[in-house]
C-alpha cells in the first residue's frame, strides 16, 4: 500500500492550512500584480496578454476583474492560490476537458454580466507531479468574452484532486 504524503505547512510560500485565507489572499494580490506589471513590460503597446495556446487567442489580465476575482475567491485552498502564482503557464497550456463545453452564455446574474460578458470559456490544466501525490491536481480555467470576442482571464480555481 501506497504511503499517503504529509502535506506540507508552506508550498512556495503558501499556507496550506485552510484557516490561511488571509496570509494567502496577500500573496495573490502582489502577485497578480506583478504578473500584470510582467506583462505590461514584455508588450510593446502595454498589453497586458498571454496567448492561449488551445484556443489560440490572445487572453487578456485587468486587474479589476481577474485580479478582484482572484484574491476573493483564489484564496479559500491552497491549490486555487498555488494556480495563481503559475498563471501564465496555466493561461498558455489550458485545454477543453474532453465531453465538457467549452463555451456557455455568462451567467444572467453575478459578476460575469456586470463586467460585460457575452459568453465564458472554461478550460482545464493539470498540475502533475510524480514524487509528490497532493501536487496533482486540476483547475478551472474561465475566460469571460466581451461582445467584440476580447477574451479576459476571469477566475481560475482548483476543480479535483487527480
Amino acid at each position: 500500500m501506497e504511503k499517503q504524503q504529509e502535506l506540507p505547512e508552506y508550498i512556495q510560500g503558501l499556507a496550506t492550512k485552510k484557516s490561511e485565507a488571509q496570509q494567502r489572499r496577500e500573496i495573490v494580490e502582489k502577485e497578480y500584480l506583478k504578473l500584470l506589471d510582467r506583462l505590461a513590460k514584455k508588450s510593446e503597446k502595454n498589453k497586458k496578454t498571454i496567448r492561449n495556446d488551445f484556443l489560440n487567442v490572445e487572453v487578456s489580465f485587468i486587474n479589476r476583474e481577474g485580479g478582484k476575482e482572484a484574491s476573493k475567491n483564489s484564496v479559500h485552498n491552497w491549490q486555487s492560490s498555488y494556480a495563481i502564482l503559475h498563471l501564465e503557464t496555466i493561461v498558455k497550456k489550458a485545454k477543453a476537458k474532453e465531453g465538457v463545453p467549452i463555451y456557455s452564455e455568462a451567467k444572467p446574474t453575478g459578476n460575469q454580466r456586470k463586467l460585460g460578458y457575452v459568453n465564458v470559456a472554461v478550460l482545464y490544466y493539470n498540475f502533475v507531479d510524480t514524487e509528490k501525490s497532493y501536487m496533482n491536481f486540476t483547475v478551472k480555467l474561465v475566460l469571460g468574452i466581451k461582445n467584440n470576442g476580447r477574451h479576459i482571464q476571469y477566475s481560475v480555481t482548483k476543480v479535483e484532486a487527480l
